[in-house]
């Protein structure tokens, strides 16, 4: 839990200089072209597509229900050997974060995915007990009213090897998704579709023109393995999160600049070519 030192950390006239910022531009924003192509997409809020896509089908109830599509993977590999994926319940001043869980459990540092590897899941005491194993303080509910479940905490992608720069440069024609919005997922299968509130076209490595009306499609383990870059600017989200798997629970979301060669794009203008 946080209060108004929230603001210590943050400049409240930034913040509405940015959002003030981002509506003037989509003001005049070309319509998304549509098509498959490389996409990049920003760091800290960004990572709400790996929660979202990726994260719940890590979550232990989906796991011992059998509907996920990572279950039984432990010890495989889901992603490039660059990419390591954590659950961090005890980050000082996040949304996510809680000395203790909803059913006593100490909070921990997950590691998820590591160097591209499924290392572990994300546990309550009732899933837990139901295969042997120990709980990772993932037991969560939104109030005394309702039932604990896994739930994520502070869930994010960790910084890889490459320069967020040259992760712009390397795309010859594609989309940079600065900013994401609401989107659906098909929890067990990890299906999504995410609107981009802010994009920007990319051509022969810049940033030319903003872009209106995006949307990213895909499945978020397919878009996991098909990663190729990692940036080296891990952020967390400004602190926004919350998330509706049945019941509320504050979350937070991270990621690097990352880069995904051939991902789906909804738009309404004509292909890039």
């Amino acid at each position: 839990q946080i209060g108004l030192e929230f603001l210590d950390n943050q400049d409240p006239i930034a913040m509405i200089e940015d959002a003030a910022g981002t509506a003037v531009r989509m003001l005049d924003a070309r319509p998304s072209p549509a098509g498959e192509m490389p996409v990049v997409i920003n760091n800290g809020w960004g990572g709400v597509l790996f929660h979202e896509a990726c994260g719940h089908c890590m979550e232990a109830d989906f796991i011992t229900k059998g509907a996920s599509v990572y279950a039984g993977l432990v010890g495989e590999r889901v992603g490039p050997d660059f990419l390591t994926a954590i659950d961090d319940g005890t980050i000082p001043k996040r949304r996510g974060t809680m000395r203790f869980d909803d059913e006593g459990t100490p909070t921990n540092c997950t590691v998820l995915i590591e160097n591209g590897i499924l290392k572990e899941y994300m546990w309550d005491l009732t899933e837990a007990r139901r295969k042997g194993r120990t709980s990772t303080g993932n037991g969560r509910r939104q109030s005394f009213r309702h039932m604990p479940m896994p739930r994520m905490t502070n869930t994010y992608i960790d910084a890889g090897p490459h320069d967020p720069e040259e992760i712009i440069t390397s795309v010859k024609q594609g989309l940079f998704a600065k900013k994401l919005g609401g989107g659906q997922v098909e929890i067990g299968r990890g299906d999504y579709v995410f609107a981009v509130t802010e994009g920007w076209l990319i051509e022969d490595g810049r940033l030319t023109e903003p872009v209106q009306g995006a949307t990213l499609v895909g499945n978020g383990p397919e878009t996991l393995r098909q990663i190729d870059m990692i940036g080296t600017d891990l952020a967390l989200d400004p602190g926004r999160g919350m998330c509706g798997k049945m019941q509320g629970a504050r979350i937070s979301v991270g990621q690097p600049t990352v880069r995904v060669p051939n991902l789906t794009v909804g738009g309404t203008d004509r292909p890039i070519t």
